[in-house]
């Protein structure tokens, strides 16, 4: 069965049968009325059309986030997201259309945002790739509830579910100078993510805390989140005399231990490293890396139990939820060299 076998049992044109199944133009109702008829008749796509002209919803949620792209590595991060989206989502009784986009353009519209205006779904899920982003511009144009993940957007009130990134670097940092290090570098992404704003404000909070000057030659910002730009970065840190590197993202910190491993130098002996996300890799290098545990598994669920709240017409209790982080110890960070 096909929209254009019910133009034909129904003798609507085809584009009013498509506006009366995706919700993309009115039609009158008693159009509305033989496409649904039509619809209960021969079983087309009945957990969807069927209930959605019935009850104007569709109960399905558009998940947006960046895309893994060959030689811009990322992490599994936003996957572990999509697993606690998915898994809420299932147990609700909702569907999830997942779209991406690409990190590498700096004047990214998310066209995909345009394609879901046209489409019939319930809200959205969004992890934006700027803080300066005008989202809010083009979003405005969609009615449609949504839930901001992982990033924020400055000067936008959308309800938002993220790590508090911030403290979470300045426990990192902290743990390294409480080691006994005195030089700690920083390797971090474009500090147009609000993600990587915030955790070089914790490394700056955590070296101030303690009374250690901030280095502008033992910080590298704006990287690409790739292992060349991490083994990079690293090799220029130990050439300014940096006796311990965090690492503020996965890739970068496999970027870091690749050069520290293959340049001989020893860790924590010479350099102390923490990396940001505890992945099983983490554990199994050599030494096994203390590293910033949080959970994208459950920023997924907690952002999708949110969503369905406002979904239902249910204001979340906070507009903003910060999850904590913590620190797995291993032995990358120390102990304190005499």
């Amino acid at each position: 069965m096909s929209i254009r076998e019910i133009a034909r049992m129904t003798g609507l044109s085809i584009t009013t049968v498509s506006h009366a199944i995706n919700g993309t133009r009115p039609v009158s109702e008693k159009s509305r009325r033989l496409v649904e008829e039509a619809i209960r008749r021969t079983g087309y796509r009945p957990n969807l059309a069927a209930r959605a002209l019935k009850t104007q919803k569709s109960n399905i949620i558009a998940l947006i986030i960046p895309s893994t792209e060959p030689g811009n590595s990322t992490n599994c991060f936003f996957f572990d997201v999509l697993g606690g989206v998915k898994d809420t989502l299932q147990r609700r009784g909702y569907d999830l259309i997942v779209s991406t986009y690409s990190e590498r353009r700096s004047d990214i519209r998310l066209d995909s945002v345009s394609v879901l205006k046209k489409s019939w779904i319930d809200g959205l899920l969004l992890v934006p790739n700027s803080r300066h982003s005008r989202y809010d511009e083009l979003l405005a144009g969609v009615d449609l509830p949504t839930v901001l993940l992982d990033r924020r957007l400055d000067g936008c009130d959308l309800p938002l579910v993220c790590c508090d990134n911030e403290s979470a670097a300045e426990q990192a940092v902290g743990l390294l100078a409480d080691s006994g290090r005195a030089r700690i570098g920083y390797l971090g992404g474009a500090l147009d993510l609000s993600t990587a704003y915030d955790r070089y404000a914790g490394y700056r909070r955590a070296l101030e805390t303690r009374g250690l000057p901030l280095d502008p030659g033992l910080v590298r910002l704006g990287l690409d989140y790739s292992i060349e730009a991490g083994r990079e970065a690293a090799r220029e840190l130990v050439g300014q005399g940096a006796d311990a590197v965090f690492a503020a993202n996965s890739v970068l910190t496999m970027g870091l231990v690749k050069y520290l491993g293959g340049a001989g130098i020893a860790i924590p002996g010479r350099v102390a490293v923490v990396g940001f996300d505890d992945y099983d890799w983490t554990e199994i290098a050599n030494p096994p890396i203390t590293a910033v545990r949080q959970s994208a598994f459950a920023m997924g669920a907690k952002g999708a139990e949110m969503l369905i709240g406002l979904i239902e017409g249910r204001e979340p209790p906070e507009r903003t939820v910060l999850l904590p982080a913590g620190l797995t110890l291993r032995e990358s960070h120390g102990p304190a060299r005499p």
